[in-house]
């Protein structure tokens, strides 16, 4: 399988332990260097969490994660992705936000590949993120906090929406005000034999089972009378 490389190594001389850091020769297949992401968090950890449009279900089975300590996580026991109830035919300017057990980083992202099921599509997908400096520099300034006067709050609540025909969107959680939408350096959405990571990542959806029995009365209902991706996502 293709590695998915976060740096390409500038070195080609034997490091030994202790003696230098090896993020200094280290940069993300866009150009960035150690300088722009490899700051360390003002607070412990961040979280990411997954939501999809209300009676549009999608289940995420596995995230592949690069951040700013070369750091590289697999995450197969993953916080479900929940519905927005608030979107419908569009994505809520307040989509959602819960704590997470499980999904969560200690340094900054830099690039995300998410394997998720769509329901309604009845297939799996790849979406790999490549995070931008604008999200870097969000999650890292403090903001004045309105609910706490002199208080400060940090956007460490990432929120990412699974939508019909594969359309992923990125939020910052933004303090209870509308969620801010962030835009990746570069995103790229693969299915069936284009998948690279995914490709061998068991789906928790019976496709077949879909194909023959249709879907559960409540999507059905859902979408009688609706045009197909039944919004604008």
């Amino acid at each position: 399988m293709r590695r998915l490389a976060l740096m390409v190594a500038a070195l080609g001389v034997v490091l030994l332990a202790g003696c230098h850091d090896r993020r200094a020769g280290v940069r993300t297949l866009l150009g960035d260097g150690v300088e722009q992401w490899g700051q360390k968090l003002p607070y412990d950890h961040w979280q990411f969490n997954f939501f999809h449009p209300k009676n549009l279900p999608a289940l995420v089975t596995m995230v592949y994660l690069e951040d700013g300590d070369i750091r590289e996580s697999i995450f197969r026991q993953l916080d479900a992705a929940r519905p927005s109830q608030s979107s419908v035919d569009k994505w809520s300017q307040r989509v959602g936000g819960f704590s997470a057990n499980f999904n969560t980083g200690k340094a900054l992202p830099v690039r995300m590949t998410v394997c998720w099921d769509s329901v309604i599509d009845k297939k799996a997908y790849e979406t790999e993120i490549w995070f931008s400096r604008e999200t870097w520099r969000q999650m890292l300034a403090a903001y004045p906090d309105t609910y706490r006067p002199g208080k400060t709050y940090y956007r460490d609540n990432m929120i990412i929406g699974l939508a019909p025909g594969g359309t992923v969107r990125v939020w910052l959680e933004n303090n209870g005000e509308s969620s801010v939408l962030q835009y990746p350096a570069r995103q790229l959405m693969m299915t069936g034999e284009d998948m690279l990571i995914c490709k061998h990542v068991p789906s928790r959806i019976d496709f077949n089972y879909l194909a023959v029995n249709g879907f559960d009365p409540f999507i059905r209902d859902f979408i009688k009378g609706k045009t197909y991706p039944y919004g604008e996502w």
